[in-house]
């Protein structure tokens, strides 16, 4: 069958429902638009063009925008309702999209749809995209007790990569799960090494000033999303942001942030322990090393970890002339045919469970070790469902990266950083939930 395949590449984004090149006469044209690198454009393009081949009554133009990009342009699409029917959505910013009424509640396609199983996916995976309405507002909810403005695609976490090469050369045993923040310390310094003597460190022990994956590990958060405030200024931040600092001035163990290492620290062995995400798998693989992961240590022994899980999800577009046509595209993009391309991928793990456990996980890569699969399942299955996003995120964030940037440069207090932080972040969270509420994001 010949395909009506139209690929867009940072070119803009078209109008919903707008005409796809070469489209037959008579035949539904949707848009979707996704934030992607190149290394995602060509199974994209394979995925939608196998789910044109099993509707040939329906013709799809695809934009892929880099995240860069991608937000402003939403933006503006929205405002001008040329917006795409199918987008693919951020937990960060699906409230402020739905509080306007730009997305549709999927909640109608799932009741309708007999085939859906809420068992079929990993626990807590929808209710990122998930609210209630109570006294007219939009409320995080758990999945099943309000709308649902998106449909999961994958579910992530963050976890502790170490460079077995690193260990193996210096004898020291692998990092488990049963490591503490101070096995960390005592490991890192072991592992920061100046080879030949010229005073300057050619392999870090660590390499992350990750804080709110510490904070979480400690029994923190950053924010109280329910009741929309922040939590920067409390305890458990404080702490877990000295001892990121602490990893740089105090244990030496950790790059200052005006020495710049070439390339990616991890990747090319400059650094021998990192904290990331599982989407970096594929990326990390291209590395010469040997490496492994296990779940990020917390700060005491005991401590039940609170694992932050999410992932991307799909929405539609509320403008959208073909609704019943969109949820289609919608639903494929979640079926086991597309899980499973994503579960080769690297890049993701599929939200669908029978394809995340399926001989196609990972399948092209000899990294991470069955038992490093293992901890990520371990870490999915016992995610804390506390959600991790309010409007104005975009705002807030930067201006907390910015502020942070003083601590990590040894010319601001963490103290100083969290009252700052926490101010500002109540500041915007209240202008977005007040004088703000219910305008276009």
């Amino acid at each position: 069958m010949k395909r009506s395949f139209f690929l867009v590449l940072v070119l803009g984004l078209g109008a919903a429902g707008c005409s796809t090149r070469g489209a037959d006469e008579g035949k539904i044209a949707l848009s979707y638009t996704r934030w992607g690198d190149p290394s995602e454009m060509d199974s994209t393009k394979e995925l939608i063009g196998q789910f044109m081949d099993e509707n040939p009554d329906i013709v799809v133009r695809v934009d892929v925008v880099s995240w860069e990009q991608y937000w402003q342009k939403m933006a503006t699409a929205v405002v001008t309702k040329t917006a795409q029917d199918v987008w693919l959505m951020s937990p960060a910013y699906v409230e402020q999209y739905a509080a306007a009424g730009h997305l549709l509640d999927l909640m109608q396609f799932i009741k309708a749809d007999p085939s859906f199983n809420i068992d079929d996916y990993f626990p807590y995976a929808f209710d990122s995209f998930s609210f209630a309405v109570k006294d007219g507002e939009l409320r995080p909810a758990p999945f099943g007790q309000g709308p649902l403005y998106a449909f999961t695609r994958d579910y992530n976490c963050s976890l502790l990569y170490y460079n077995r090469d690193h260990f193996d050369a210096l004898g020291l045993p692998y990092p488990n799960e049963s490591w503490t923040w101070d096995d960390i310390v005592e490991n890192a310094k072991k592992l920061t090494i100046d080879f030949d003597g010229d005073g300057i460190t050619d392999q870090w022990g660590f390499y992350s000033l990750n804080y709110n994956h510490f904070a979480r590990f400690n029994g923190g958060r950053l924010l109280d999303v329910e009741n929309r405030k922040s939590t920067y200024n409390s305890p458990e931040v404080l702490s877990a942001i000295r001892f990121c600092r602490d990893l740089i001035y105090k244990y030496k163990v950790h790059p200052p942030p005006d020495i710049q290492i070439e390339g990616e620290a991890f990747t090319t062995g400059k650094a021998s322990m990192t904290i990331s995400g599982v989407w970096n798998i594929r990326r990390f693989n291209r590395s010469k090393y040997l490496w492994d992961i296990t779940s990020i240590p917390t700060d005491t022994k005991g401590r039940k970890r609170s694992v932050v899980g999410g992932g991307v999800a799909h929405c539609i577009y509320s403008g959208t002339k073909h609704p019943d046509a969109a949820w289609k595209l919608v639903k494929f993009l979640s079926d086991e045919i597309s899980q499973r391309e994503l579960a080769r991928s690297g890049t993701s793990v599929p939200v669908l469970k029978k394809a995340a456990y399926s001989e196609d996980y990972l399948a092209p890569f000899d990294r991470p070790s069955k038992e490093g699969q293992k901890v990520i399942f371990r870490n999915l299955l016992t995610v804390d469902p506390v959600r991790t996003y309010t409007r104005g995120y975009l705002e807030y964030s930067e201006y907390a990266r910015n502020v942070m940037q003083g601590v990590w440069l040894n010319v601001r207090t963490p103290e100083e950083a969290c009252r700052m932080i926490d101010e500002k972040t109540n500041q915007i969270i209240a202008e977005q939930y007040g004088e703000k509420r219910g305008q276009t994001p």
